[in-house]
């Protein structure tokens, strides 16, 4: 297995993608390969001993964090994010692991490796802390605006990803609004809920954002602006709690510390973006991992070892036979063909003999 790291990709690359693949090698079966400037990979690298099973490949062009991802496609080709995601495609590497752009990796992703045959998008998926575990949202960032046959394909992207990497075997799906009754939100939200009642992903109605703290679904789904907006706030909540208590904890008792000491150190374990390393971006064909562009070392070791994980259990080829043998894609575009016909029906008045 190799696994091909955007090493030009990053708020602090090169140095944060180099530094986590020496500190993801000795535990990582993969061979690894940093994809950018040769010259500057190799001056991070340096000559010890430790980036033995390293490999270089240069890649002469960046692709900023602010640059549109279509048009660094077309402008960049030679761009590190570029060679890695057309190494996946041609079948040289196993996995890309980017803290870049993230519209830059949609795009590069969609044009080199592809999508799942029915598939419009794919969708970034995360998992945020619950009551009783954890609820996987998305899209948490890969498209910015959706609509209806966007939302009902990501929830079977989470049922599929559920089902395959986590074993549930009818997972809870639910759509994120501002209440439960089926006439709230957005008319996309709307017209979503009403597909997917219809269909046979066990969905479960709308869930509150206040309702992921509880067990009432195993995943939620949303468009990319919202799903980032809660990633970005449970991450600056969960670091503002963290100064909290650091600042704080010698008034506490003894027993009440200790607790929340515990506790702290169990979200960070499980759910802090440096130890989660990255998201899959669900529906491509191949494995891709889309670390946070604030991504140190460890951030990016954990990604890789994400990576690993995903390829070496051939979870996005085992999620794309599950979507094509149930029918799902095929099932949720009928569906909204047919919607999308009663619409029609019901807007000029049509009527039945």
């Amino acid at each position: 297995m190799k696994i091909a790291v955007d090493a030009m990709g990053g708020d602090n690359a090169p140095e944060a993608p180099v530094r986590g693949a020496l500190l993801a090698k000795p535990q990582c079966q993969a061979d690894l390969l940093l994809i950018g400037n040769e010259i500057q990979l190799r001056t991070v690298l340096g000559h010890t001993d430790e980036n033995a099973g390293i490999e270089v490949l240069h890649a002469p062009e960046i692709i900023g964090m602010g640059e549109a991802g279509p048009t660094a496609i077309r402008k960049k080709r030679e761009a590190s994010l570029s060679v890695a995601m057309r190494l996946l495609g041609e079948g040289e590497v196993d996995a890309v692991v980017s803290a870049g752009n993230s519209s830059a990796v949609v795009a590069t992703a969609k044009h080199f490796v592809g999508l799942v045959p029915g598939l419009r998008r794919p969708s970034m998926a995360v998992s945020l802390p619950g009551y009783a575990g954890r609820v996987l949202l998305l899209d948490a960032g890969a498209n910015a605006e959706s609509d209806t046959i966007h939302l009902v394909q990501s929830a079977a992207l989470a049922h599929a990803f559920l089902k395959v990497s986590e074993g549930l075997d009818s997972p809870r799906l639910g759509l994120l609004n501002i209440g439960q009754e089926p006439i709230k939100g957005m008319r996309v939200i709307q017209r979503a809920f009403a597909l997917l009642q219809r269909s046979h992903l066990r969905f479960i109605g709308n869930v509150e954002p206040t309702e992921l703290f509880s067990d009432r679904t195993d995943a939620a789904i949303c468009d990319g602006f919202v799903g980032n907006v809660l990633l970005k706030t449970y991450e600056g909540l969960s670091e503002k709690l963290i100064r909290f208590f650091e600042a704080h904890s010698g008034e506490w008792s003894e027993p009440l510390r200790d607790e929340m000491q515990q506790l702290l150190q169990a979200y960070n374990r499980t759910h802090h973006y440096q130890n989660v390393g990255g998201a899959p971006l669900l529906g491509t064909r191949k494995t891709v991992v889309v670390a946070h562009g604030r991504s140190q070392g460890r951030a990016i070791a954990n990604a890789i070892h994400l990576a690993s994980r995903l390829a070496g259990e051939e979870v996005f080829r085992r999620m794309s036979d599950q979507l094509m043998e149930g029918g799902i894609l095929a099932e949720l575009k009928h569906l909204s063909t047919i919607m999308m016909l009663e619409s029609l029906k019901t807007r000029w008045g049509f009527t039945q003999k």
